[in-house]
């Protein structure tokens, strides 16, 4: 409009056209309809401002709640203050440190560059006692392929990793050629053993013994390669850990060669006449033994008789650099941290952030963590962590966040052994509450083995956690639910070198971290946490 005054109540003429027909236009039309039009035509610009002001009020209002920390109806304001963009920007560094360390963030190679990373954030910007517990892990390594071949009484040569495979921590590298074959009955009984002296020993895993107890006792007995013949339920040859789970310095490894052959090979091998048989192994492997580190960033607030355990593992495999495993479950623990700190976070209950070395390993961080504190078991190193393990109350894990054809995954409680059970169920209801307030799917995956969770739960503490999948094929059904594509991988680069940035999917990231926030930040300010835990009903 050009004018907001009223022409009612004003001595001004109205703009009109040019004067010379106002008389006639005056005539023409009455006053009143005039007046009429004015105003509908005030309305309509008055309505169309309104509405716009509205729009951009309601805008600015979503964005502020979306970026801003706010409150939910379970007044946990702290997920929104976590950012996913600091969250990758920690996975770029760690990046940058596995391209200088051939590729990788293992123990041997980016772990300890990624941990002064991590210990430098907290020092700079977190909030908690910093300490560093050492000790020492087995790593497994094969320089190249191995080969077995039979010589007599035909030659074949198997096929690696379609006929046979070296088995993990199947000792040192050894070149073996025309060994007679000892066939064994059971790995696990001495007195079944027969004479394996100088003889490749050919025997079934026994359910009586470990795979490693019946391949140690072989060597000690003089058999110059070990060979076990997998059942026929399984197409291929296991590259399963022959060493002992809990392994700790001091335990014995295994030093002559171990393989793992499909049923039909072992048929052969234990069918030929055992005076014509002769077979050539030859591996290119190494065990060294290696000093690595815990990273532990102790709380200086909250209950210390109720504390809860933040855990990431910081380490990746030899093959890759380990930005989704664990690079996003590692990020994100550091950033809750930093996070926390920033916002002034003072929790109810004690908060310990871990950063576990050596999981690829087999979990020898977390589970070294827990015999120092749980049993008492001392090495050379050991020293005063800030935390004692009665303290514990429960512990959250968090590993791999950002699989690009991600699931959200919650950890099942019910998996957990009966003295962990029902505080885990409780861990799983307040994981599934995330989910349900924003109506994201997800599905329950078991807590059974894989993870720092182990040794928590195998000594009476209540574990969970979160994950998006690793190498497990999506289902169409699951596609359907979770979008993505069915068939394929959750992580077709689990554990390979292409783990990197593009690997990652932030969607996925920032779902999960809050997630993590969501649960640490509420479990922290649990009043009562230990009777919380124990109660064996569920409510939302």
């Amino acid at each position: 409009m050009s004018s907001l005054e009223d022409p009612i109540h004003t001595d001004e003429a109205p703009l009109l056209p040019s004067t010379a027909n106002t008389a006639d236009i005056s005539r023409s039309r009455p006053q009143g309809s005039r007046i009429a039009e004015w105003y509908e035509s005030r309305s309509r610009d008055m309505l169309a401002l309104t509405t716009v002001l509205l729009l951009l009020g309601i805008g600015l209002g979503m964005w502020v709640y979306g970026t801003l920390p706010t409150s939910d109806r379970d007044e946990h304001p702290h997920e929104y203050a976590l950012s996913t963009d600091r969250i990758r920007d920690h996975l770029a560094q760690f990046l940058d440190i596995a391209n200088k360390h051939n590729s990788s963030r293992s123990v041997t190679n980016g772990h300890a560059a990624s941990a002064e990373y991590v210990v430098s954030q907290l020092k700079a910007h977190g909030d908690c006692d910093i300490y560093k517990q050492s000790f020492v892990s087995p790593v497994w390594t094969v320089h190249k392929a191995p080969r077995l071949s039979v010589k007599a009484p035909v030659q074949i040569d198997y096929l690696h990793e379609t006929d046979f495979q070296v088995m993990r921590y199947g000792g040192q590298g050894a070149t073996i050629e025309g060994a007679r074959v000892a066939i064994v009955g059971d790995g696990c009984v001495v007195d079944r053993v027969g004479d394996v002296d100088g003889k490749i020993a050919v025997a079934r895993p026994s359910t009586s013994c470990s795979l490693f107890e019946a391949a140690f006792m072989l060597e000690q007995k003089g058999a110059s390669a070990v060979v076990f013949v997998r059942s026929a339920r399984f197409k291929a040859p296991s590259a399963a850990r022959v060493r002992f789970a809990d392994w700790k310095e001091g335990d014995p490894l295994m030093t002559i060669p171990v393989l793992s052959v499909t049923h039909s090979v072992g048929q052969l091998l234990q069918t030929a006449p055992a005076s014509k048989l002769r077979i050539d192994i030859e591996t290119s492997t190494s065990i060294d033994v290696v000093k690595t580190f815990n990273v532990l960033c102790v709380g200086r607030s909250g209950d210390a008789h109720s504390t809860v355990v933040v855990g990431s593992h910081l380490d990746s495999v030899a093959a890759g650099p380990g930005i989704n495993d664990n690079g996003s479950g590692s990020a994100s623990t550091l950033e809750i941290q930093l996070t926390l700190a920033r916002i002034k976070f003072r929790p109810h209950n004690r908060l310990v952030f871990a950063w576990w070395g050596a999981e690829e390993d087999g979990l020898l961080g977390s589970r070294h963590f827990a015999r120092e504190l749980a049993h008492g078991w001392k090495n050379r190193w050991a020293g005063d962590v800030g935390v004692r393990w009665e303290d514990i109350a429960l512990d959250l894990n968090f590993d791999m966040l950002a699989s690009p054809n991600y699931i959200a995954l919650v950890h099942n409680g019910t998996d957990a052994p009966a003295n962990a059970r029902a505080g885990s169920r409780r861990i799983q209801r307040v994981f599934e509450d995330y989910f349900v307030r924003h109506d994201y799917p997800y599905e329950i995956t078991d807590m059974l083995a894989g993870s720092d969770f182990v040794p928590f739960v195998q000594n009476g503490v209540p574990a969970g956690g979160v994950l998006t999948g690793a190498g497990e094929l999506k289902s169409i059904a699951e596609r359907s639910s979770h979008g993505g594509l069915a068939n394929a991988a959750l992580d077709t680069c689990y554990h390979r070198d292409c783990d990197t940035l593009l690997n990652i999917n932030m969607v996925a990231l920032d779902r999960m971290s809050k997630a993590a926030m969501y649960a640490v930040s509420t479990l922290a300010n649990v009043h009562g946490l230990r009777d919380y835990l124990g109660r064996t009903s569920f409510t939302h």
